[in-house]
Parts: structure tokens; C-alpha cells; sequence
């Protein structure tokens, strides 16, 4: 069925799903903390077992196969290995095509995150012509699925904007780029303003986290088009939330406003304005 699964030496794989399931579950943990290399390890020791699994009953193990292949992916992304990487979310991206065959809301979000990874796969490689094509396609996917359950989904919707808005501004196509952070930031504008005082809800601090982030990555954007107002008007606006975050959680947030302060010393040098310049130079050093 599919090439990559052929070269296996099926008959040398232990028919064991209980140390399969243990294995990929110590291998994502590994990944989530940043230690790709020592996943790697566990992770194909448990894919020797799955394809092993999946050869006696493909639908049986068909779910674990490609739940190992996406990990196995995401790990050859924090390896830098673009090409193995894209490989593997291939096969989970045809496992879970035929998985959510029926309709399955689970299945279906699942192949949606494999467009999003062999995209990410084709970005880190500049294609932001094939990244462009996967996201759409995830992006396609989640818009559907948030008419029937909006709150559940509309983060992945905007996630899906996010990177679209990275591709276009990859293929230099600004314009673009801009309307996509737009969709980001009217979502997310949208779920911050649900929690006036984001102090006292970890859930609103992340919201205004990502608004932050989209308000920054559009005002960037304009400079690169070279207009700079609009660019300023975005980055105070990060600047903003960024200092409100700051005196939630300084360790987590000062950093960023930081850099937010040294992004609009950048601009205003830019703009020829260099006593505003100086300005956010002296907070940066002071922050």
C-alpha cells in the first residue's frame, strides 16, 4: 500500500500494542520538551511495531500507524529533516484520508493537521508556493468543521490564517499577507474581548498572547510595503498588551515586550524620527 511500509521487515517486528502505544506516548512526551533526537529513538521503535501491527489488521491499527507517522513528522521538523519529515506526514495524511472516509469530526481534524505539517515542511524549504497549497487545504478543512462547532475550532481556523499569512509573505505577495493577519487578528480580538480582565484567566492571557503576536507579525508586514504608520499603529498595540502580560508574568512576557520595544526603535529610525527611536531603545535596555 504504500512504498515506505514495504521496506519494513515485518516478520522481525514483536506484535506487541501495549509497548507500541508506551513507546510513541514516551516519545511525544520527549518531543513536547524539546529532545528530538532521544524521541526519534522511541518513536521508530515504535513504528517497527505499528507496521508490523497494521500488516496482520491494517484497520485495526490503521488510527495507531498514522497517529506514530504525524509524530514522526513533528519530529523530523524539530530535526530539521524537511524531506523524511514530509515523507512521514504523507502516510498519516493518507491513513487519516481514508479514516475520515465516514465523516468523523476526530479523523478529519487529524488530516487537517497533516496539511498543516507537510506545509510547514514545504515553508522551512521556501516552496511557499506547495506551503501555500497545504494550508489552504487545512484551512479549508477547520472552516468547516467550526460551522458546526465554532469555540472548538475557530484557534485552528486562525492558526491556519497564521501561516498562510507566513507564505504570502514568503513569496513576497504583502498584500495578500496583510488580509490573512487580518482574519488572524479579528479572531483573536474577538476571544480576548471576552475576558475584560485577562489577569484573573490563564485562557484570556493566551488569547492576548496571540493577538500580541498577530499585532506585531502585521505591523512588520506594513514596514515591509514602507507603511509605516500602519506599522507603528500595530506595533504600540503589541507594545500594549505586551506590557499588560509583563506585570501578569514577567518572567514569561518581558522578554517579548522587550523586543517589541526594540522593534519600534527599528521603525522609527526607519521613519526618520530618531529622538522617538532613541526612546524605545533606552526602554528596551531598561526593560
Amino acid at each position: 500500500m504504500f512504498d515506505f511500509l514495504k521496506n519494513r521487515k515485518d516478520t522481525e517486528v514483536p506484535n506487541s500494542p501495549e509497548l507500541a502505544e508506551r513507546l510513541k506516548n514516551e516519545a511525544e512526551e520527549l518531543n513536547e520538551n524539546d529532545e528530538p533526537k532521544k524521541a526519534l529513538k522511541i518513536c521508530t521503535r515504535a513504528y517497527e511495531i505499528y507496521t508490523g501491527l497494521y500488516a496482520a489488521d491494517s484497520e485495526k491499527y490503521k488510527p495507531f500507524l498514522a497517529s506514530c507517522c504525524g509524530l514522526l513528522g513533528n519530529i523530523y521538523d524539530k530535526l530539521e529533516k524537511y524531506v523524511t519529515s514530509c515523507e512521514y506526514y504523507k502516510i498519516a495524511h493518507e491513513l487519516y484520508t481514508e479514516l475520515s472516509a465516514n465523516g468523523d469530526a476526530e479523523y478529519t481534524e487529524l488530516l487537517a493537521d497533516q496539511y498543516s505539517g507537510i506545509g510547514d515542511t514545504f515553508f522551512f524549504r521556501e516552496n511557499y508556493a506547495e506551503a501555500e497549497t497545504n494550508y489552504m487545504k487545512s484551512l479549508e478543512i477547520y472552516t468547516t468543521l467550526s460551522k458546526s462547532d465554532h469555540d472548538k475550532y475557530i484557534e485552528d481556523v486562525a492558526y491556519c490564517y497564521d501561516c498562510l499569512a507566513k507564505a504570502y509573505s514568503g513569496k513576497e505577495d504583502y498584500t495578500a499577507a496583510i488580509e490573512a493577519y487580518e482574519k488572524v487578528i479579528s479572531i483573536f480580538e474577538a476571544l480576548a474581548a471576552k475576558f475584560p480582565d485577562p489577569e484573573s484567566n490563564e485562557e484570556a492571557v493566551g488569547y492576548n498572547d496571540d493577538l500580541a503576536s498577530a499585532y506585531n507579525d502585521i505591523g512588520y508586514t506594513y514596514s515591509c510595503v514602507k507603511d509605516f504608520e500602519d506599522a507603528e499603529k500595530y506595533y504600540l498595540k503589541a507594545a500594549e498588551i505586551y506590557r499588560l502580560l509583563a506585570k501578569i508574568d514577567a518572567y514569561e512576557y518581558s522578554y517579548d515586550l522587550t523586543l517589541q520595544y526594540e522593534d519600534l526603535a527599528a521603525l522609527y529610525e526607519d521613519m526618520g524620527k530618531p529622538e522617538l527611536a532613541s526612546e524605545y531603545e533606552k526602554k528596551a535596555k531598561k526593560n
